[in-house]
């Protein structure tokens, strides 16, 4: 992964975890909202995290699903979310056998956060939840308990943040669609099973590889970078030179209301193969550019994880 990110620095994500234990009401504050992220987040654990790195021009180089140790009998769960998510292949027998221990993920992942000379550009979509998942799991800390504690948290640790579901707020029609949804309105095919957390992170990349190019004609990064969707104000950001905090922004002058352009292909084909490794399966896809054909694994424990990180 590290070599990998020379070329391809921008780093989609997508968490699967077990449920809200608080569901939070759908026209709730600001305040009401952070305070259910962070009860759900320090009370339940990350169950799988999907990892695909790609390029400005949108070719994918390679997609991770890492599988964390989950036990039903012992880790807090909403009993809805996991039957949701059994429905769509999480087999939960053999996270509680093989999964990846946490501490050991987090120690290895969180050689990507902070750390780096070049600088990485994080996708989510709805990313809230999933980007306090990965704080959690690599600081091994409850989330902060303000979110102005949390957004500094996020400046200082990812390079630029990117939330899809943001961003969308500036195509007509946008902001309040799920990602199947934008992915089907913007022509882009799913790779794998909905809802597990590779192929959810590799359909996030290559959304936003469609999406940047449509609302760049609209509106400049400046209007969605640095936004997570449904918390106000925008991640502050640390000269790592100066050591100055810029001061967030709840407003941005000049983003204008949003319209439809001419969608430009992406440059990728990934399609799921068989792998005859009994704890993984792989995505298999080909770089048009130099015909270079590379396998991703979904990873259990073992240890196989690690050299990929």
């Amino acid at each position: 992964m590290e070599d990998t990110l020379r070329d391809y620095p921008i780093v989609s994500v997508d968490a699967e975890f077990p449920g809200c234990l608080r569901p939070t009401r759908r026209h709730a504050g600001e305040e009401v909202r952070f305070a259910d992220m962070k009860h759900n987040v320090d009370s339940t654990d990350l169950i799988q995290l999907g990892v695909t790195l790609s390029n400005e021009k949108g070719t994918v180089a390679a997609i991770w699903q890492f599988n964390l140790e989950f036990d039903l009998d012992r880790d807090l769960h909403a009993k809805e979310s996991i039957r949701f998510l059994q429905a769509h292949g999480v087999d939960f027998a053999k996270l509680k056998v093989h999964g990846i221990e946490r501490i050991q993920f987090g120690a290895a992942f969180g050689g990507l956060i902070g750390r780096r000379s070049r600088p990485l550009t994080w996708v989510t979509f709805h990313g809230l939840y999933d980007l306090a998942h990965i704080v959690k799991v690599v600081g091994r800390r409850p989330i902060p308990d303000t979110a102005a504690d949390f957004g500094e948290m996020l400046g200082k640790g990812f390079d630029a943040v990117v939330d899809v579901k943001y961003a969308a707020r500036y195509l007509a029609g946008g902001g309040e669609v799920g990602l199947q949804r934008l992915a089907d309105e913007l022509g882009v095919k799913r790779r794998g099973e909905a809802h597990t957390a590779g192929s959810d992170s590799l359909l996030t990349a290559l959304v936003y590889s469609k999406l940047k190019k449509k609302v760049k004609h609209v509106v400049g990064q400046d209007c969605y970078v640095d936004f997570l969707y449904g918390i106000g104000g925008r991640i502050p950001r640390q000269s790592r030179r100066q050591g100055v905090v810029q001061p967030p922004s709840a407003v941005v002058v000049g983003c204008g209301h949003p319209v439809y352009h001419v969608a430009v292909p992406v440059p990728v084909n990934v399609v799921p193969v068989t792998y005859p490794h009994p704890d993984c399966y792989y995505y298999h896809h080909r770089d048009h550019r130099n015909d270079d054909t590379r396998l991703s694994a979904s990873c259990y424990g073992g240890g196989s994880y690690l050299a990929a990180v």
